[in-house]
């Protein structure tokens, strides 16, 4: 495991980006549909999104295709403690291991989103010298899709949606930057994910569409949130 600034604990995938899309923007790439008023939980980290913050996902309810906010870090149904009193990592789940966790398992059946992004960051090397990098798919969507958890959840703290972002094992050309990736879902992919199908049967960008480049240091605080930060600097 690797910590970040303020005790952000940073593995894979610990930041990504979402960049400046508006509501409706979310709603016509993955609804089709004209957007509803904004929801009254606000966006407030654009392109240097930690676990813990709201960011938008795709979700199925009662049959429809809608856009929602949610918490990133899933906090699964059955919780009925306070949010402060949930002291397990749940941003990411492990794909191939979520069916059979607690935490994971009743979503892994009925409870899969879909969320947007333009891209995300990996760190690589020593602690002492740690390098940021973007990681990012060429693509003719506005951005890609990360498979992902979701929830609802009414607790004495917190009310809302929360979800968790599927990885998997890392593949060339990115598998020396770490060995797990989140799984970015290919948009032929969607509608059988968001269904319930399993992960397996879906298409997933190919590794061949990834790009990758260095970025400043300084995505390395969450209190830096702009799109300098993915901006390529010098090897």
């Amino acid at each position: 495991m690797i910590w970040g600034n303020h005790g952000v604990k940073r593995h894979m995938c610990g930041r990504y980006v979402s960049g400046d899309m508006t509501w409706q923007q979310y709603h016509d790439w993955l609804t089709g549909d004209a957007a509803p008023p904004p929801p009254e939980v606000e966006q407030s980290r654009h392109w240097n999104i930690p676990p813990t913050a709201m960011a938008p996902i795709a979700i199925i309810a009662n049959g429809t295709r809608r856009m929602v906010m949610a918490r990133w870090g899933l906090v699964p149904a059955w919780w009925q403690k306070p949010l402060s009193e949930m002291r397990f990592s749940t941003f990411n789940a492990r794909s191939e291991q979520a069916a059979a966790k607690p935490f994971f398992r009743d979503a892994m059946k009925h409870a899969h989103c879909l969320v947007p992004a333009l891209g995300y960051y990996e760190w690589q090397g020593p602690k002492e010298a740690r390098q940021p990098w973007y990681i990012r798919a060429d693509t003719n969507q506005p951005g890609l899709c990360f498979a992902g958890l979701w929830s609802r959840v009414k607790l004495a703290d917190f009310q809302g949606y929360t979800f968790s972002i599927l990885t998997r094992d890392a593949t060339p050309p990115i598998a020396h930057l770490h060995q797990r990736q989140p799984v970015m879902l290919d948009a032929e992919a969607y509608q059988g994910w968001l269904a319930g199908e399993a992960l397996e049967t879906l298409p997933q960008i190919a590794p061949e569409r990834l790009r990758f480049h260095k970025v400043a240091k300084a995505v390395g605080s969450i209190r830096n949130d702009g799109p300098e930060l993915i901006e390529a600097v010098a090897a």
